[in-house]
């Protein structure tokens, strides 16, 4: 059956129907459709709404809201949705964990239709803004040590410290550049995958430079010449002591 008979099939969009409305099945995605927002569509007039209300408009089922779009414009509908970490409150509970690890991300494994691989600066960002608020729930340094030394050192990897002798890796942020824009969703064409558009996130105000093994490699907004030819970094493998290379000793000005 093609995709679309398939699609418009009834019996498919009663089971369709049928999970969507089990809230408390194991399950990823929230099945939340009202969350669901529209930001690309050959009809214009649906972009910024969500497909509830879609439904609610043509009084369907959120479902078959959503369906009949697929079927009418295939690859031309483009949506967005939060699927995690959207509670604040608990949000900042497992932040403040001694059991919860701040190291995984997988938006590198879905490249085209997730971001949120600047989750270290995004936690700094809230930090800061609770400690602004008068409502902390981690002091900036604690938040630092939980993303680089704490997860460098339940690992066994020479990294995560600032020390004399060692490899010089490391970001410099600005907290001035915490702001809205580290939460935003932005797009990227991709060159090497044919232009493909894909989800990004911009950090560029807040994560000002970037120094692997002692070569600054970015900088404002800029990459330094020769950055993703030239060899900077290194496999770091657990237990072992990562040897400081000669370019690690080299002066970077900031």
């Amino acid at each position: 059956m093609e995709r679309n008979e398939l699609l418009q099939d009834e019996s498919y969009r009663r089971a369709f129907r049928k999970d969507y409305d089990n809230k408390f099945s194991p399950r990823i995605w929230h099945r939340n459709f009202y969350d669901a927002v529209i930001v690309g569509c050959p009809d214009e007039t649906l972009i910024g709404k969500n497909f509830g209300q879609v439904g609610d408009i043509r009084g369907v089922h959120p479902v078959d809201a959503y369906l009949d779009l697929v079927v009418k414009y295939g690859r031309d509908l483009r949506w967005r949705t939060t699927i995690a970490n959207h509670r604040p409150k608990f949000a900042k509970k497992l932040a403040a964990s001694s059991g919860v690890q701040m190291g995984f991300g997988d938006a590198g494994a879905h490249l085209r239709n997730m971001a949120f691989y600047n989750y270290p600066v995004r936690l700094l960002k809230r930090v800061k803004d609770a400690q602004s608020d008068r409502k902390p729930f981690l002091t900036i340094e604690r938040a630092i040590h939980r993303l680089t030394g704490e997860l460098a050192d339940w690992y066994g990897i020479d990294a995560g410290h600032l020390r004399q002798g060692d490899r010089a890796d490391f970001v410099v942020i600005d907290p001035a550049g915490l702001d809205g824009s580290v939460d935003g969703l932005f797009e990227a064409k991709v060159p090497e995958y044919g232009g493909i558009s894909r989800m990004v996130n911009r950090s560029d105000d807040a994560a000002v430079a970037t120094v692997i093994n002692g070569r600054l490699v970015y900088r404002d907004g800029e990459f330094a010449p020769g950055f993703g030819i030239e060899k900077t970094g290194q496999f770091l493998r657990a237990g072992e002591k990562a040897p400081v290379t000669r370019a690690a000793k080299t002066s970077v000005a900031l």
